[in-house]
Formats: C-alpha cells, sequence, structure tokens
C-alpha cells in the first residue's frame, strides 16, 4: 500500500510541469551570472591567483624558475624570515620612502591640476569639448612612450623645455642629471601623464552638483570664491575620495614612467618600490621570496587605501 501511495504521489508530482512563466524567470535570472563567467575566469586567472601565489611564495626562499632536477632551485620554507628581513633591507626602506613621499607630493598636485581643469572645461560646449579631448589624450597613451616623450623634453641642451626657458633668460635646468631635479621631472611627467583622466572623473562630479545651489548664492550675492569652498567642495568631497585612492594606487606602482624616463638614476634617486621588487626578483639570485613579501607590503597599503576609501563614500551616503 506505502508503495502504491508512492508512484502515486510521483505520478502526481510528474503530472504538473514547471510553468513556463516560472522557467523564463530563473533564465533571465541566471543570464546575467553567465556574461559575468568570461570576466570571472580572467580575474581569477590574471588577478586572485597570482595574488595567492605571491602570498605562498613570500614564505619560501626561492627563485623565479624552479627545476625540480636542480636542487638548488627548489624551494625552501622560511616562514616570516623575507618579512623579517625587510626591517633591515637598506634598498626596500629607502625605495619605500621615495615612494611615499613622490605619493605625498604628486597626488596632491595631481588632484589641483585635475580639478582646476574640469572647472575651467566643464562647460558643455563643442569648443571645450575639443579641448577636455586633447587634454584627455594622455591618459590613453603608453607611460613607455610618455617617458621617452618627456625624456626628450627635459634634455640639457637640446631639449624643449631648456630652450623654452632660454628665451626668458634661464641657464639650462639639469633635470636628469641631478637627484632632486629628476624626482621633479618624474613629478611633472606623471601629473601631466593622470591630470586628464582624473579631469573627467571630476567633471562628473561637477556635472551632478545641482545648479540651483549656484542660483541661489548668486541671489545672496556670494562670491565665486565662497561658492567654490562652501557649495562645490563640500559636495565633491565623495569625487575627490574616489580621485584621491585611484591616484595614489597609480602613484604607488609608477614604474614604465620612471624606467624610460630616467632609468631609476641618476644612481638610485628615482628608484621607486615597483622597480625595486622587480630587481629583487629577476636581477637577484633566490631572492624571489624577498619580492613577494615586498609585494605583499606594497598590496596591504594600497588595500587600506582602499578601505578608506569605501569608509568614506559610505559616510557621505
Amino acid at each position: 500500500m506505502t508503495t502504491a501511495m508512492l508512484e502515486d504521489s510521483r505520478s502526481a508530482l510528474g503530472s504538473h510541469p514547471v510553468p513556463k512563466g516560472l522557467r523564463s524567470s530563473l533564465a533571465s535570472l541566471s543570464w546575467p551570472y553567465l556574461l559575468m563567467l568570461p570576466t570571472m575566469a580572467l580575474l581569477v586567472t590574471f588577478t586572485l591567483y597570482p595574488l595567492v601565489q605571491g602570498l605562498f611564495m613570500a614564505f619560501f626562499k626561492r627563485g623565479v624558475v624552479v627545476v625540480p632536477q636542480v636542487p638548488s632551485t627548489v624551494p625552501q620554507y622560511v616562514g616570516l624570515e623575507n618579512f623579517v628581513g625587510l626591517l633591515s633591507n637598506a634598498d626596500f626602506q629607502n625605495s619605500l620612502l621615495k615612494t611615499v613621499l613622490f605619493v605625498v607630493v604628486a597626488v596632491p598636485l595631481n588632484i589641483i591640476v585635475s580639478l582646476a581643469l574640469a572647472l575651467l572645461l566643464s562647460p558643455q560646449t563643442k569648443l571645450f569639448a575639443v579641448v577636455r579631448t586633447i587634454v584627455f589624450f594622455p591618459s590613453m597613451i603608453s607611460l613607455l612612450i610618455i617617458g621617452v616623450a618627456w625624456r626628450w623634453l627635459f634634455g640639457l641642451n637640446n631639449g624643449l623645455v631648456n630652450y623654452l626657458l632660454s628665451l626668458v633668460g634661464i641657464a639650462p635646468v639639469p633635470w636628469l642629471e641631478q637627484d632632486t631635479m629628476a624626482q621633479v621631472a618624474v613629478v611633472i611627467a606623471w601629473v601631466w601623464a593622470q591630470a586628464g583622466f582624473n579631469m573627467m572623473i571630476f567633471i562628473a562630479g561637477l556635472t551632478a552638483i545641482s545648479i540651483d545651489y549656484y542660483e541661489a548664492a548668486s541671489i545672496d550675492g556670494t562670491s565665486k570664491w565662497r561658492q567654490f569652498t562652501h557649495i562645490t567642495l563640500p559636495l565633491l568631497k565623495p569625487t575627490l575620495a574616489v580621485v584621491l585612492v585611484l591616484s595614489s594606487i597609480e602613484a604607488f606602482k609608477v614604474y614604465e614612467l620612471v624606467v624610460s624616463l630616467t632609468g631609476g638614476g641618476p644612481g638610485k634617486a628615482t628608484v621607486y618600490l615597483i622597480q625595486t621588487i622587480y630587481d629583487t626578483a629577476f636581477q637577484k639570485p633566490m631572492q624571489a621570496g624577498v619580492a613577494a613579501a615586498q609585494s605583499m607590503v606594497l598590496f596591504i597599503i594600497l588595500l587600506l587605501l582602499t578601505i578608506f576609501q569605501l569608509r568614506v563614500s559610505r559616510g557621505e551616503k
């Protein structure tokens, strides 16, 4: 009797198929996830897997290439030794300090220039649209090419910058031959390369601000400067936070521009963190684990910056 009841219940369930409307709803819900699969596969392959592999390598003494048949290349587990060694690694500490100083100088300057350009070029006219496109163009060029171009511009005897300075009676400046001036040259070239992209972010933020605020302030006789400090800047705080974090991340990762502009010189004046990590991994034997530990320090710094940006954005909301 029990078997008969089970058969009857199965036949009853089988006689009521899933409605077509429900099936189409389920299909429509799963379709976006199917479209995301290629992107997720690329993310896992080229971002998450290298990140986990780098963290794993940081606990081993090893080289870039491992040959099982060669015992000297086999990774050796050393625990936290690679991280502890960074406390006495002068090259890493110097490059980290110079990178932080570069970020402290270049990022605020980049924000000021980008915001000034956005305020000047925000009017929605054809002329300003053309100028915005020209200003934005450097952000689409490879940083290697930008470095080569600015290396020519900063030439001591035949550079365009020194030629223009000579027209107003200023002696040639050793942009790439003196430590401090080389760092200044890197900042100028980097800000020039990044300003256009950040300008577009600021323009989007300015466009989102209602014009009613400015009209009410004008009726009250408020000056343009007070409108900027009491209306524009407060309402641009979320945009400023985004630009600050994105610019800081790009500044911490500066490498291609420096390599093609100064080559890290003169001496090691412009050797920043990424170049130190590269040199440690590929130019020193059995130091790939140390380079991975250095990369983890950089990852933690960038992670803290991202958390800061998210908290600021949530606070503004």
